[in-house]
């Protein structure tokens, strides 16, 4: 269940907010195999940011299980730009950082989420 937190300090359009959803659950899900269902976007409006951003984003993800440097380096490299093209906003602009917790430290309706990698067995389960 990644939740993915957006400071703005000016209100995104829908057409905007809508965009960035999109390709935060579509990079998440096509770099780390995580399934759509688990991806939340947050949007906070008229938030301060630091160093100028005019976006911040901040991804609290599953770590372990196959989730290594080298991925979770490329899902913030991936979102970062996809997000910044998204919002229209120049790359400078947007920052994007990544937090990694354990999968047993969250739950999804009710259940404690599976490790990374083992989501299709937990749906199953699940459903």
């Amino acid at each position: 269940m990644p939740v993915y937190t957006l400071a703005c300090t000016q209100p995104l359009p829908v057409s905007a907010r809508k965009a960035v959803a999109d390709i935060i659950t579509d990079v998440h899900c096509d770099v780390t195999g995580a399934p759509p269902e688990f991806v939340n976007v947050l949007f906070l409006h008229g938030q301060r940011t630091r160093n100028g951003e005019r976006l911040a984003v901040i991804g609290n993800v599953r770590s372990g299980g196959n989730r290594n440097r080298e991925l979770t380096d490329s899902l913030q490299a991936a979102i970062h730009d996809g997000v910044a093209q998204a919002a229209e906003l120049p790359a400078s602009q947007v920052s994007v950082r990544l937090i990694g917790f354990p999968a047993s430290w969250s739950m999804e309706g009710g259940e404690i989420l599976p490790e990374p990698g083992e989501e299709d067995a937990w749906l199953n389960r699940t459903s």
